[in-house]
């Protein structure tokens, strides 16, 4: 059961939500990106990009990455899919309601409003770390919004147990405010050293770290310390979905253990696999065309 402390720590990433909806419909996060659209559930304003004909795609922003860097995504999958990239409640510019609590059925059963309204029935899910447990669990519960699911840099709930101990190590994102007032605080100064672990391709560094800045210069979100206190609280192994599975892996990134590597394959039965060798934790951004061509071979087999 969630406690009282642990709640006031929530309201701290949510707290102003009509406001900084009606801020980001009006301001930069509206004008910044061509085709950027918000859809409204009652407990979030979804930022949201779409664009493309054909299957329906949904790609999960992992923050702090924004729409803004997703271009190289857009080009190479808009000539094969319709494009859903869409930015993850109190993150990035998808602000909430006061009452939003990050609870792990809550934020799922939200997103699965998004997904069934915007992206329709029968999407692939092409969601990544975290999000990927949301994929898992809509999969399963909701069977008819999703096809497939080409799952990055994902795992099941004790693979994120061990990613979790192992990004906060002190703690301190785990205490209830005192973990919401540190990521407040360290989150800009937190980046440069998050891409310097996390991406592979070292070249693309500077410019994710230039769209993050830009996008907390506009107040983009990063509620990293409510997601690890509530919604990575989740203890139980998720049921397998239906759907074929595709675990995507970049072995570049430092910022997961080696023993989470695919481990969807050792959950789950008929998970398929790729790993890219010098690609890190969004190898998606970092060579699109590599994933595009791995996401095509698994769908048309």
């Amino acid at each position: 059961m969630t406690s009282r402390l642990t709640r006031l720590g929530a309201r701290l990433d949510t707290w102003g939500g009509k406001a900084k909806m009606a801020r980001f419909r009006t301001g930069w996060p509206a004008t910044a990106t061509p085709q950027v659209k918000f859809y409204r559930t009652p407990k979030v304003q979804y930022r949201y990009l779409e664009i493309g004909y054909g299957p329906t795609i949904v790609f999960t922003c992992d923050p702090p990455m924004t729409i803004e860097v997703y271009g190289r995504v857009i080009d190479a999958f808009s000539a094969h899919f319709r494009v859903i990239i869409v930015e993850l409640p109190a993150m990035g510019f998808s602000a909430t309601t006061t009452n939003y609590a990050f609870g792990f059925r809550e934020t799922n059963d939200d997103f699965a409003s998004f997904l069934g309204n915007v992206a329709g029935k029968g999407s692939i899910f092409a969601f990544s770390c975290a999000a990927s447990l949301a994929g898992l669990d809509i999969a399963a519960r909701m069977p008819e919004l999703a096809s497939h699911l080409a799952l990055i840099q994902a795992g099941g709930t004790e693979a994120f147990t061990i990613w979790k101990a192992g990004r906060d190590p002190k703690g301190i994102l785990a205490k209830p405010i005192i973990g919401q007032l540190a990521m407040a605080r360290m989150a800009p100064k937190r980046m440069p050293q998050w891409y310097g672990l996390s991406v592979g391709r070292k070249e693309q560094i500077p410019h994710f770290c230039t769209c993050a800045e830009r996008s907390f210069t506009h107040g983009a979100m990063w509620s990293l310390a409510s997601a690890y206190q509530v919604y990575l609280d989740q203890r139980d192994e998720l049921p397998q979905p239906q759907q074929p599975i595709l675990s995507i892996w970049g072995a570049a990134d430092r910022s997961h253990p080696v023993c989470n590597k695919h481990s969807l394959a050792r959950l789950y039965d008929g998970v398929r696999t790729v790993t890219f060798e010098d690609l890190g934790h969004t190898p998606e951004l970092e060579d699109p065309e590599l994933v595009l061509a791995a996401i095509l071979d698994f769908v048309e087999t």
